[in-house]
């Protein structure tokens, strides 16, 4: 089940939030169905001001998982906006399991430093062994989010370009393809059903041999997303986004993508004005 969570974290951070208008914000509950059993349960928040972003995701394990596992997950990011871009600040995400609890936290230091510190230890801390020159313009998951919708509240192209992203562990480059506005058959499973905006995200692993922390060592990109070698190193997770009523602002109402438990989609269930 642990190793299912990167990949159920690359697609519910999609999921974090919507375009909203400066100043707002905006709660959502997600369902994460695996193999179409419903495996997780995901509250997420953002709040956009006119410089500065706040976005969170909390997530645990919930049916039949929950018989096995007590898995659970907070993650925060916040930072500045500048136009169309976003300036990560910190990230940090919490991981719990049972008695066994991992904090990791990224600070973006500027000119692609990053510091991060991961509590507990087993190792002494190791200094930044990706070169600044490929974390330039890295952001993390959440904030790489922050970049897709900051790009449709000022009316750029959102759904368009490359966004390197960097977990704190690896480094990946997530490619955007927008595939225009499409007909979502509704779901007894979601809240939705009409015209949606079509958004394909390809996830490429760059980096894989990095260690922070007690962090494993490994020259093998692909770990992070698959369990063997016989899947593809690139992921693709289709997302929809559509305003779910109620004068709330689009949001990501279905998202999918395959992966080597089964495919795995997340379907918004509950949505409401206000970021807490």
């Amino acid at each position: 089940m642990h190793r299912l969570i990167p990949i159920a974290a690359s697609l519910i951070a999609l999921a974090a939030g919507p375009a909203l208008a400066a100043d707002a914000g905006a709660r959502m509950t997600y369902d994460v169905y695996v193999g179409g059993l419903r495996m997780l349960e995901v509250t997420s928040g953002l709040s956009l001001g006119r410089d500065r972003y706040d976005i969170d995701l909390s997530a645990h394990v919930v049916g039949i998982a929950a018989t096995f596992s007590s898995w659970r997950s907070n993650v925060q990011s916040s930072g500045a906006l500048e136009g169309p871009r976003v300036r990560p600040a910190r990230n940090v995400v919490e991981r719990i399991n049972g008695d066994d609890a991992r904090t990791t936290t990224i600070t973006f230091l500027g000119g692609g430093k990053m510091d991060v510190v991961i509590v507990p230890s087993k190792k002494p801390k190791r200094e930044q062994t990706i070169p600044p020159a490929q974390l330039t313009h890295a952001v993390d998951p959440l904030s790489g989010v922050v970049s897709i919708l900051q790009a449709m509240h000022v009316g750029a192209e959102a759904c368009k370009g490359q966004v390197p992203v960097f977990d704190g562990r690896r480094l990946y480059r997530a490619d955007l393809t927008d595939g225009g506005a499409v007909m979502l058959e509704k779901s007894d499973l979601g809240i939705y059903g009409g015209e949606a905006q079509r958004c394909t995200l390809t996830l490429t692993p760059m980096v894989g041999d990095f260690n922070f922390g007690d962090e494993r060592r490994t020259t093998k990109p692909t770990e992070y997303f698959q369990r063997s070698s016989r899947v593809s190193e690139e992921r693709v997770i289709e997302t929809w986004l559509a305003s779910p009523g109620g004068g709330l602002p689009a949001v990501p109402v279905r998202i999918q993508s395959e992966s080597p438990w089964g495919l795995v989609v997340v379907h918004l269930r509950a949505a409401q004005a206000g970021a807490s």
